[in-house]
């Protein structure tokens, strides 16, 4: 995974974390949320690439895109 395309998805719960992974479909890890970022489950998805809009739906707390050693947020619930 390059670190220009990587993502991260935060979640408010561990099942909407497990929807969100089973809906994908493509390459994409349930991980800790990175120090730098907060989450009410603590469950994150890495994925490369782009996400399609239609998967952030109720449960998804916040879309973050690897910016530099950080995280920026490009999308927020």
């Amino acid at each position: 995974m390059e670190d220009r395309d990587q993502k991260v998805i935060t979640f408010h719960s561990q099942y909407a974390a497990f929807l969100f992974k089973k809906k994908y479909g493509g390459e994409c890890s349930l991980k800790p949320v990175p120090r730098q970022l907060s989450s009410s489950c603590g469950t994150a998805a890495f994925v490369s690439g782009d996400v399609d809009s239609s998967l952030l739906g109720e449960g998804v707390e916040a879309l973050y895109e690897k910016d530099g050693e950080g995280w920026r947020m490009i999308w927020k619930r």
